[in-house]
C-alpha cells in the first residue's frame, strides 16, 4: 500500500463522515414516512471500478457494502460534471439493484476534469407502478408486473435536470410528489459529499487521496482475509425453507456448503431449488451479491469491530450458483420479495458456520421483516394514498452468552419502527396495539427474543394492504445447541369478533372500514441446553411475566414457590431429568413441521428433483417441477415410505408421456 496507516485511518475517519453527512441530508430531506421515519435508504463512495470504500456506519440500511456498481458505470459510459444517473432494474445493472422500488443515484466526483469517483444514495421508494399500491406483492409472475424499469439512465446531465427522464418516472407511479421529494434529497446527500470531497483534497493533494481510496480496499480485504483465515478449513453444508403463497405446500429450499480453505471461502448453492413464478427471486446473474454476504459481514464486523466497511469484504469470497435457480433466475423473473430469500440466506449460512463457529453463531432469529404497506384512495384529493405501516421484526435467536433480544432481528436490525402517532396522522388507521408479543420465549441456556404484536383498525372503506416479508409461518426459526426451536408468524383477521379468520402469507389483503387485522411475529430459537439455564435467570423470567412457574419446572426443570427457587428440589429435578432422557448430539434442533415435511421428502430426494427439472428448458421448469413434487409427495403417501432419488427421473418421464411432451432433447 501506498499510504502509511497512519494516514489510512485519517481517510478512513474523513470519508465516513462524509457518508455519515449524507445519511443525514437524505434522513432530514426525505418525503416519505419509509425514508423519514424507517430510514431505508443507503449512501456510500464508491471507486471508479464500482467498488464501495466507505460506506455509512451508523445511519442507513446496512447490507449493500458488498455490492458492485461496475455493470451500471459501464453501462453509462461516459460522464460529465454534474451528471446524476438513476437506475432500479435488476438485470441491466447486473444485480445492483435489487428490485424496482429501490431507486438507485450515482454522481461522478471530478477534479480538474479527471474522474476521481462516485458518490452513491438510494432509497426505498414506497411506490413505482405496478400490479398492486406499494409495486410489491409476491404474486407478480414476472418483473413487469412490478412497476417501470429505468436502466442506468442520466436524471441530470451536466447540472441540469433531464426533464423527459423526470416526467417518465414520475407518470408511472402512484405517488410522484413524495418520489420526486425523495429523489431530491439523495441529489442533495450529492451535493453535500461532493463539497466535502473538494474540501479533502484541498487538504490532503489529489494523489494522496487517489491513494487512500485504492488502499481502503485493499486494506479491508486483507482485514478480511485474517477474520477468514480464523475459520477451521472444512465444508460446511446446511439448508433452510423460504414460504411461499402461491405454494404453501412447496416451499423452496436453500442450501450452502461453505467452503473454508486458508483466506480464502466458497459459498456454493448446488442443492438450491429452482425459480419461482413469484417475486421471491433474487438476481444474482451468478456473481457474488451483496445480498448473499450481508449476514457474513455482520459475522465479520463482530468478530473484528473495527474492521473497516468497504468492498473488500467480498474479495475472498466465491459463489457458485447454479442458473434458474431462486438464486440466479432467468431474465425477467419477478424479484420484489427478494429481501425474504436473502434472510433465509443469511440463516442458511449461518447454519453451516455453526458447525464450525458454534461458540459464535446464535440460534436462528425471526428470519422475518415484514413490511406492512397500506393504500386508499383519497376521494377529496383523487389519488391514492400509500405508505409503509410498520417494518415488522421477530426477536433474535439466543446467542452463545447470552439471551435473544426482544423485537428486531439481526438481520434487519437497521430499519426503524414508525412512531404511532405518525402513522396515524399520516393514514386512516387506529393502532390497537404495537409492542411484544405474548409468546413465551423459546427455552435454552439462553432463551430466544420474543416477537412484536400488531394490531391496527382501518378508518378506510376502500383499504388494500400488502406485507412483503412474511415468512416462517410453517417452519420455525431453528434452535441451537439443544436449545427449541421458535413460534411460527401469525395472521388474523377481525380477532375475537364472529368474522374471524386466520390466514396465512399475505399477497394482497382487501378489507374495509372497521376491519382489524393482527400479527405476531416468530420468536427466535433458544441457544443450548435449557437445563444448564441458571435458576435465578428462570426465576427472573417468572417474575417479569415471560414464562409461569408451570414452565419454569417444565421447560428448564427449575421449582419456584413463593417467588424464590426451591434450591434442593431444583437440583433434585434437573438430576432426575439428565438420566432420563436420551442423549441428542444434533447441534440443530427443527420444529416438528420441518421434521415431518423432510421425513415425507428427504433431503437427497428434493436435491433428485431439483437437478432433473434444471435439464429441461425454462418453459417446462414451473410446470413439471409441481407435477414431480405431487407425484412424488403421493407416492410416498400410498406406500408409506419415500421413493428413492433414483425414481425421480422415471416419474418425470412418466409425467412428460401423461401429457404428450418430449423431453428427449433437453
Amino acid at each position: 500500500m501506498k499510504t502509511d496507516p497512519i494516514a489510512l485511518e485519517i481517510f478512513n475517519n474523513r470519508f465516513n463522515a462524509i457518508v455519515g453527512e449524507m445519511g443525514r441530508t437524505v434522513y432530514r430531506a426525505g418525503f416519505t414516512i419509509f425514508i423519514k421515519e424507517t430510514m431505508d435508504f443507503g449512501v456510500g463512495l464508491v471507486t471508479r471500478g464500482g467498488e464501495i470504500f466507505s460506506y455509512s456506519r451508523d445511519i442507513g440500511v446496512t447490507s449493500l457494502v458488498g455490492m458492485s456498481m461496475k455493470a451500471s458505470i459501464d453501462y453509462v459510459g461516459t460522464f460529465d460534471p454534474g451528471d446524476i444517473v438513476i437506475t432500479n432494474d435488476p438485470y441491466s445493472g447486473k444485480g445492483m439493484c435489487t428490485h424496482l422500488p429501490d431507486f438507485h443515484t450515482f454522481k461522478p466526483y471530478f477534479h480538474n476534469g479527471e474522474l476521481i469517483c462516485f458518490s452513491w444514495a438510494f432509497v426505498h421508494s414506497s411506490d413505482v407502478g405496478g400490479l398492486v399500491p406499494g409495486s410489491i406483492t409476491p404474486a407478480a409472475t414476472d418483473i413487469y408486473q412490478e412497476g417501470l424499469r429505468i436502466p442506468p439512465t442520466k436524471l441530470f446531465k451536466k447540472g441540469v435536470v433531464n426533464e423527459e427522464v423526470r416526467a417518465l418516472i414520475l407518470n408511472n407511479c402512484r405517488i410522484p410528489e413524495q418520489n420526486w421529494g425523495d429523489l431530491k434529497a439523495l441529489v442533495a446527500a450529492h451535493n453535500t459529499a461532493h463539497k466535502r470531497l473538494d474540501e479533502v483534497v484541498a487538504r490532503y493533494g489529489i494523489d494522496a487521496v487517489r491513494n487512500g481510496i485504492d488502499d481502503l480496499i485493499e486494506y479491508g480485504e486483507r482485514r478480511y482475509a485474517q477474520v477468514i483465515a480464523s475459520i477451521k478449513d472444512g465444508d460446511y453444508v446446511f439448508s433452510d425453507y423460504l414460504e411461499m403463497p402461491s405454494r404453501p405446500e412447496q416451499p423452496a429450499r436453500i442450501q450452502v456448503t461453505v467452503r473454508i480453505r486458508g483466506s480464502e471461502m466458497e459459498l456454493d448453492f448446488t442443492g438450491t431449488d429452482l425459480q419461482v413464478a413469484a417475486s421471491y427471486n433474487l438476481v444474482t446473474h451468478g456473481e457474488l451479491h451483496q445480498f448473499l454476504v450481508k449476514g457474513l459481514l455482520n459475522l465479520f464486523t463482530t468478530i473484528d469491530k473495527n474492521i473497516p466497511l468497504n468492498r473488500g469484504i467480498v474479495r475472498r469470497i466465491a459463489v457458485r450458483i447454479p442458473k434458474g435457480t431462486i438464486l440466479n433466475p432467468e431474465d425477467g423473473a419477478s424479484c420484489g420479495v427478494r429481501h425474504a430469500t436473502a434472510t433465509r440466506v443469511i440463516d442458511t449460512i449461518y447454519g453451516a458456520l455453526a458447525r464450525v463457529l458454534d461458540d459464535v453463531i446464535p440460534a436462528a432469529g425471526s428470519g422475518v421483516c415484514a413490511i406492512l404497506l397500506l393504500s386508499v384512495f383519497d376521494p377529496q384529493r383523487g389519488h391514492y394514498r400509500v405508505s409503509a405501516l410498520q417494518p415488522l421484526q421477530g426477536g433474535t435467536g439466543g446467542r452463545p452468552m447470552k439471551d435473544g433480544i426482544d423485537g428486531t432481528d439481526f438481520s434487519q436490525a437497521f430499519l426503524r419502527n414508525i412512531p404511532t402517532e405518525s402513522l396515524e396522522h399520516e393514514m386512516p388507521v387506529l393502532v390497537q396495539k404495537y409492542g411484544l408479543s405474548s409468546d413465551n420465549p423459546p427455552p435454552g441456556k439462553y432463551r430466544g427474543g420474543l416477537g412484536v404484536e400488531f394490531q391496527f383498525q382501518s378508518l378506510s372503506p376502500t383499504a388494500s394492504l400488502t406485507a412483503r416479508g412474511m415468512n416462517r409461518a410453517r417452519f420455525a426459526p431453528w434452535g441451537l445447541k439443544g436449545g427449541h426451536a421458535g413460534d411460527v408468524m401469525r395472521v388474523t383477521v377481525n380477532p375475537g369478533m364472529p368474522s374471524e379468520r386466520q390466514i396465512g402469507i399475505i399477497e394482497v389483503l382487501k378489507f374495509t372500514m372497521r376491519d382489524v387485522v393482527r400479527f405476531i411475529t416468530p420468536t427466535g430459537g433458544g441457544y443450548g441446553d435449557p437445563l444448564e439455564r441458571l435458576p435465578d435467570s428462570v426465576l427472573e423470567d417468572v417474575l417479569e411475566g415471560y414464562i409461569t412457574a408451570s414452565q419454569a419446572k417444565r421447560d428448564y426443570a427449575v421449582v419456584v414457590a413463593d417467588d424464590k427457587v426451591d434450591v434442593e428440589q431444583t437440583a433434585l429435578e434437573r438430576s432426575t431429568r439428565r438420566r432420563a432422557r436420551n442423549i441428542d448430539d444434533d447441534l440443530v434442533t427443527f420444529d416438528a413441521a420441518r421434521l415431518n415435511y423432510e421425513a415425507k421428502l428427504p433431503p437427497p430426494l428434493q436435491e433428485a428433483m431439483t437437478s432433473v427439472i434444471l435439464a429441461l428448458p425454462v418453459s417446462y421448469r414451473e410446470f413439471l417441477r409441481g407435477e414431480l413434487w405431487s407425484k412424488i409427495r403421493d407416492e410416498g403417501d400410498q406406500n408409506g415410505v419415500s421413493p428413492l432419488p433414483t425414481r425421480v427421473p422415471i416419474a418425470l418421464n412418466e409425467i412428460a408421456e401423461r401429457y404428450g411432451m418430449s423431453l428427449a432433447e433437453r
